[in-house]
Formats: structure tokens, C-alpha cells, sequence
């Protein structure tokens, strides 16, 4: 699990709510840690609505965990807040709240979602635990660099190849009366389609079933593929998980090398060919030197994710997530949140 500071976590939601109204799913318990019980009201201040509503979801409950976690394992392990840390807190509540358009719009729009301040407290609280527990498992796991043997066994192990044709989501539409002009790319502006004329999904499900006929893969991206990016990557992407969209990620890593696979994102359709990444690989040497230094990062946040848990479990900490909670809550829930208003201080 990736280890995300509370700025990155609240500024990620704060910033791109959508309008809804809160029902029955809201408060029911999404995530428990120790005593702490967490409702998918807590959460849904920090969510992304639209197209990346789903992967918003996974990814702040898995961060909500992560931060209560620390928070409970702080407190298992004594570990006292000073006045300094607590002044943060302090201003961590009332940037929040300024981000909600101040103190009493916060107030109001928090009891409308079904949370309180007092869970925002908690939260900040558990954050700055985070912080202290942090510099205490990096004081004791030290900073020798991992060797480069480790480097390259954690790079095979976890990281993915993968070439792709993107077919976009707006062919879905071309026949639509809907006038407006498409978002994203040009290319989105003049459908792809087949011999056939299949757009869109269909034309998604020909091209996989075509790869996986034997059909030349290469050959099929200079003609129908709508990334970019790929006349770039002749090689085809190298990422680990969180470097693509979720639904990417999950598609690819669920491949054996050499094989093809189909997922929708919100970018649109991707046939995706899982390629090799091993040792014995022409380029592999590049690819390597290539995504060393984030590697070399990865690492070390791993050997800090290890010790954690460790920690944990010496302490007792345990985690819950109801998954059926999560599912059951939908973008249509989300309540929209009143302006920012940065020009005062919120106080308490």
C-alpha cells in the first residue's frame, strides 16, 4: 500500500467534487481501525466524482486506512504530540475549512454529507501521527541504497510492459444528437472505425479478437490506435502500479506475457498486449537505467511499508474495509461542497 501525505490526500478531493445528494449508503461503516469507524460520509468529502469516480473511491479508502492505521499505531506506541504538532493540526482543521468556504459553510456542509469536524480533527490528528511514526521507522531502518541486485529483482517483480491500442469514448456518440464538441484530443474529433465500420466497443472487440487471431499487433496501432503517446514508446510503457489508469494496470498485470486483454477506462477502450520484461530482453539494460531512480524510491518505500506493517502487528492494529459498503456507494451521493474562501481564517 502506497504510504500518501494528508496534503496530497485533501487537496486530491477537495478540489474536484460534484454535485448529489447524500442517502442511506453514506453512513453506514466503510473502514474500521482498531475502535475507529470510519462511514463512507467521512470519506466522500475527499472523492472524485465523473469518470474517475470509481478509482477515486478505492484509492481514498485505501488511504483513509493507511492514515488511521498510523494514527492508532502513534498512540499504541506512546508516542506524544507536541505543541508544535498540535498548532498543525490547528491549521490543517482550518484550511479545510476555508477550502469549504469557511468555518460555518464547512460546519453546514459537513452536517449535510453526514460527517463533522470532529472526524476532520481525527483525521489531522492521525496525519500527524503519520509524520512522527514516518521518521521513526526511517531513523531506524537507516538510508543504505539498495543494491543493485535488489534493484533489479524488485524491477521484474513489479513492474509491467505493455503496448496498447486506445480507441476513445467519444466514437461511442458520433451518431448522437448531441452537438457538443468532444473534450479531449483531435484525434477523438474523426472516429476510427473498421472495414466493417465498427466504432467504439465494437470496434474495441474486433481489433482484440483479431490480436488474438495473430493478426499483427503493430501493424493494427499505426492504423487504429487514438494515443499519442505510443509513437513514443516503441517498446511499449514500463510502469508499476499508480504510474497508468487503474483499469490499465489491473488488465495488464492479469495478462501472461504475450497475451491480449480488453478494460475500459475513462480515457476509453484499451486492447492491451502484455510484453516480456525480464532480464534476458535486448533492451532490458535501458528499461532499467531508465526507471532506476524511481525504483531505487520504490524500494525504500517498501522497506518503510514492511516495517510498518510489522509494527502493526506487534501492536495489535488491525484494519477493516467493508467492501460492500464501498461498492454500494454511488457518485450520485456526493454533496456538493461550498466554494473555497481563502481571504479569512477560520478559528477554533
Amino acid at each position: 500500500m502506497k504510504k500518501t501525505g494528508l496534503a496530497a490526500f485533501v487537496t486530491a478531493g477537495v478540489m474536484m467534487l460534484t454535485a448529489g445528494c447524500g442517502s442511506g449508503n453514506s453512513g453506514k461503516t466503510a473502514i474500521e481501525v482498531g475502535d475507529n469507524k470510519i462511514t463512507m460520509a467521512d470519506v466522500s468529502p475527499f472523492l472524485q466524482g465523473g469518470d474517475g469516480f470509481d478509482a477515486s473511491k478505492k484509492q481514498r479508502v485505501e488511504m483513509m486506512e493507511d492514515i488511521f492505521k498510523y494514527g492508532a499505531l502513534g498512540e499504541a506506541m506512546g508516542i506524544e504530540l507536541t505543541d508544535e504538532d498540535k498548532d498543525s493540526i490547528l491549521q490543517s482543521k482550518a484550511s479545510f475549512a476555508r477550502s469549504a468556504g469557511g468555518l460555518k459553510a464547512c460546519k453546514a456542509y459537513l452536517k449535510d454529507v453526514g460527517s463533522s469536524m470532529d472526524f476532520i480533527e481525527k483525521l489531522m490528528t492521525a496525519s500527524q501521527y503519520q509524520q512522527k511514526v514516518t521518521e521513526k521507522i526511517e531513523e531506524e531502518i537507516g538510508d543504505a541504497e539498495p543494491t543493485d541486485e535488489e534493484k533489479k529483482a524488485f524491477f521484474t517483480d513489479n513492474y509491467y510492459r505493455a503496448k496498447h491500442i486506445l480507441i476513445n469514448l467519444e466514437d461511442e456518440s458520433k451518431d448522437s444528437e448531441d452537438d457538443a464538441e468532444p473534450e479531449s484530443s483531435e484525434a477523438a474529433e474523426t472516429p476510427v472505425a473498421d472495414e466493417d465500420g465498427n466504432t467504439g466497443e465494437a470496434l474495441a472487440n474486433a481489433i482484440l479478437k483479431r490480436a488474438q487471431d495473430g493478426e499483427n499487433f503493430d501493424e493494427m496501432i499505426t492504423k487504429y490506435n487514438q494515443d499519442p503517446g505510443m509513437a513514443n514508446q516503441p517498446d511499449g510503457y514500463i510502469f508499476t502500479e499508480g504510474d497508468m489508469v487503474e483499469e490499465f494496470y489491473e488488465c495488464t498485470k492479469n495478462l501472461k506475457p504475450g497475451e491480449f486483454g480488453l478494460c475500459k477506462s475513462s480515457y476509453g477502450y484499451h486492447i492491451v498486449q502484455r510484453l516480456p520484461l525480464t532480464a534476458d530482453e535486448a533492451n532490458f539494460g535501458t528499461w532499467y537505467e531508465d526507471n532506476s531512480s524511481q525504483i531505487e524510491s520504490a524500494l525504500s518505500q517498501k522497506k518503510i511499508d514492511d516495517k510498518f506493517e510489522e509494527l502493526c502487528k506487534e501492536n495489535n492494529i488491525t484494519s477493516k474495509v467493508n467492501q460492500d459498503v464501498v461498492d454500494g456507494f454511488k457518485a450520485e451521493e456526493l454533496v456538493t461542497m461550498p466554494p473555497s474562501n481563502n481571504s479569512g481564517m477560520a478559528s477554533y
